[in-house]
């Protein structure tokens, strides 16, 4: 009974066993099961909101609207007529077209404001008339007027504004009153005798030609200059300026021009109008092409007689035309310059020449070369800029005396002046020129005197007028109170100076 009961036993467990296993070969032949995980749901974009709008006077091509954030939106403002855009409100920008990025709400508004109405109004006299009679403009407006003169009248600038040339552009920005000036030409007499009107001053204008090829803007700019030269140093006549061009047909003619005034004043050479012609000829064509300009009156004839090219008033022959207000260091300077020599020329009344010390053959009493283009070069550097000073209307930009004169002394004097040691005056003349030229360095020896004397105009109002009766050795002590011997060793020390000591003569202008 009991080995039965073992038995049984025995099977139950072994059954157990058997079950066991079997369910672990089951659980082990099932595959695992894979949770896989589920994407996070994008969130919705953020938007922002673009109102845009126009104040009174214009449009925007865009009211705004929503727009993802990020996005770039580009609104421009249109002005309706009469009316400008000025800005946006809500932004610094002053630009019509405004690119905006959308990173918050947003609000523009494009402003504008009604342009203002300006009137001109212009004047004219009898002497000429304008392009334009003027009227009512919008801020801004851009207008070219050009004033003509009536035949026997001359243009010489405008009132109102700034300007010498006869065709402006002017911008409206006010209201504006503006006439041209227009002054009657007094002719200069059809005859007179060589002693009529030498050394005077005269009420008659100075003649003025140009050859049909010189520019306008040549002609008013040479007019400019030639009036406040006048105004300065008073107007000596009679006067004649012969402004030469380029072209061979346009100087036979002024040639034929020149031949037929001598005829016509009794001032023929050798009283025979084809030497004339042929005289006037060589000269006009001794001009031509080059910048050059000079003084070939003749005061056996009573007259003054210029003669410039029309390349020094350009700023040279090959360069494009520039309006003589531009290069007053070519072209102020040259009619300043040569209108020196005219002074120095109408203070002296003899007819007589002489051999002089430096080899030429001058009027007596002409000094030297060392002055006579010192002279020149100095007042055609110191005038505009004194005139300036004083507040007359002369508009070049340029720098001021002390400059010019230290790049003449630096630029042409010093790296020279070993080749002219212990110069003689009378030694420094036109054969010089390339080596120690009495135009700068007689610049710089008429600067000492004026200063040492405190007179700026002592040459052309005490030594020039003084010269017939003194003499010009006596003339010239009389004016400066040196000898032209003591000045010469004076001058001498005086270039050995620093830069700096020699600038104190110079006037501040």
């Amino acid at each position: 009974m009991k080995r039965l009961s073992f038995s049984l036993l025995a099977i139950i467990i072994l059954s157990f066993v058997i079950v066991q296993s079997c369910s672990a070969e089951e659980e082990e032949s099932v595959a695992p099961v894979v949770q896989t995980p589920q994407p996070e749901p994008e969130p919705d974009p953020v938007e922002y909101s673009l109102t845009v709008s126009a104040a009174e006077g214009g449009t925007v091509s865009s009211e705004g609207g929503t727009y993802d954030e990020g996005t770039d939106v580009t609104i421009t403002a249109s002005a309706n007529e009469g009316y400008r855009f000025t800005g946006w409100e809500g932004n610094s920008s002053t630009s019509e077209s405004l690119t905006i990025t959308l990173n918050s709400n947003q609000t523009y508004q494009a402003i504008f404001e009604l342009i203002p109405i300006y009137t001109l109004t212009v004047t004219t006299g009898e002497g000429g008339t304008v392009s334009t009679e003027g009227g009512e403009f919008e801020e801004g407006t851009e207008l070219e007027l050009t004033a003509t003169p009536n035949e026997g009248y001359r243009f010489v600038g405008w009132e109102g504004v700034e300007s010498v040339e006869r065709t402006i552009t002017l911008t409206v920005t006010s209201d504006t009153e503006l006439s041209p000036i227009f002054n009657e030409v007094i002719q200069s007499p059809t005859n007179y005798n060589v002693d009529d009107y030498w050394g005077k001053i005269v009420e008659f204008e100075n003649d003025v030609f140009f050859t049909s090829d010189v520019p306008q803007e040549v002609r008013d700019g040479f007019h400019s200059t030639h009036d406040f030269v006048i105004d300065y140093f008073g107007n000596y006549g009679p006067t004649e300026w012969w402004i030469i061009g380029n072209e061979q047909s346009t100087i036979e003619n002024l040639a034929i021009q020149f031949a037929d005034r001598r005829q016509q004043k009794n001032q023929l050479w050798n009283d025979d109008y084809q030497e004339t012609l042929d005289k006037g000829r060589n000269y006009f064509n001794s001009y031509k092409g080059i910048t050059s300009a000079g003084l070939n009156g003749d005061r056996n004839f009573g007259y003054h007689l210029l003669m410039i090219s029309e390349g020094i008033l350009k700023g040279g022959v090959n360069e494009p035309i520039s309006r003589v207000m531009d290069q007053p260091n070519l072209s102020s300077d040259t009619v300043t310059h040569e209108y020196v020599h005219v002074v120095q020329a109408a203070n002296l009344f003899n007819k007589n020449y002489e051999d002089r010390p430096d080899g030429d053959s001058r009027r007596v009493g002409s000094g030297p070369i060392f002055f006579s283009e010192g002279s020149a070069v100095y007042y055609g550097e110191y005038v505009y800029r004194k005139l300036r000073s004083e507040g007359v209307n002369i508009v070049w930009n340029t720098g001021d005396l002390k400059s010019r004169m230290r790049d003449i002394m630096e630029g042409d004097i010093q790296p020279n002046l070993d080749n002219c040691p212990n110069f003689n005056i009378w030694e420094v003349n036109y054969s010089t020129r390339d080596t120690c030229s009495p135009y700068q360095i007689g610049a710089w020896g008429v600067a000492y005197l004026l200063d040492k004397v405190n007179d700026q105009d002592a040459f052309w109002k005490t030594l020039w007028p003084n010269i017939d009766e003194m003499g010009w050795d006596g003339a010239f002590e009389f004016t400066f109170g040196v000898t032209m011997e003591q000045f010469n060793q004076e001058f001498l020390e005086f270039l050995e100076l620093p830069i700096e000591e020699q600038l104190e003569i110079i006037p501040d202008i």
